[in-house]
């Protein structure tokens, strides 16, 4: 980052790590969870890919093992920061990203929907209303990850431990939930994928100075100021600016 520019500490080292951990563990999770669905009719990548994984794996019981370790790692690892850290950085977070009312939403999808029309150069001569620490499209995709999150780790676990706890020839409802619970399960996982191309897009290609923040943990504060100035002014009451 340019040290010519005032900066301030926004993310601290902890959260950094649980950012590129959570991201380590999400592409880990993704390229062995393709490989493991391999039917002629119903499959989540190229047919090579499950060839591909299974064969470096000594076959698809590995695979589903290793993923389903993985996850149980990520889901865990995940639920005991914020088990440990909820008052200083969970409950924070939830206040500023979570849409929990129709107005919330609409206003966040506004906002979202001036922000995509400026990259395609339209509705110029409409701005984007002030911004907290997080942005209209921010906030949407946060909760619908958060969301997604939870289901992917819950219906995981059951997909992984319920043969092993639940005779299925004993009644048809463990079966149902099985199956509901991988529809779940890879649905989530698209939902997210497809939000993370637009935030990895946002963060590398239009606003690489909040990608910085996950790197050294500081922001310029001009770019607060003109990005952010909800949280700006709220950074100026509390003194920090």
């Amino acid at each position: 980052m340019n040290s010519t520019k005032p900066t301030i500490k926004v993310r601290t080292k902890d959260v950094i790590f649980i950012h590129w951990f959570n991201a380590f563990f999400w592409l880990a999770l993704v390229l062995t969870g393709f490989g493991i669905i391999s039917g002629d009719f119903v499959r989540l990548a190229p047919a090579f890919w499950p060839t591909f994984m299974q064969n470096l794996l000594g076959g698809n019981d590995n695979l589903a093992l290793m993923h389903a370790i993985g996850g149980i790692v990520w889901s865990g690892v995940i639920a005991l920061y914020a088990l440990l850290n909820f008052k200083r950085v969970v409950l924070p977070f939830l206040k500023n990203v979570l849409v929990l009312t129709p107005k919330a939403a609409i206003a966040d999808l506004s906002s979202m929907t001036i922000t995509l029309a400026h990259l395609f150069g339209l509705l110029k001569n409409k701005s984007v209303p002030p911004q907290g620490r997080y942005n209209g499209a921010q906030r949407l995709l946060g909760t619908m990850i958060i969301v997604c999150s939870v289901g992917i780790a819950v219906t995981g676990l059951y997909l992984f431990f319920a043969p092993m706890l639940f005779e299925f020839s004993s009644s048809a409802l463990f079966g149902l939930a099985f199956r509901w619970a991988l529809v779940i399960h890879v649905a989530a996982v698209l939902l997210v994928l497809l939000g993370l191309v637009a935030h990895i897009y946002f963060a590398v290609v239009e606003e690489p100075e909040s990608l910085e923040t996950m790197k050294s943990g500081e922001a310029e504060v001009a770019f607060i100021k003109h990005h952010n100035p909800l949280w700006y002014a709220e950074l100026q009451r509390e003194g920090k600016v």
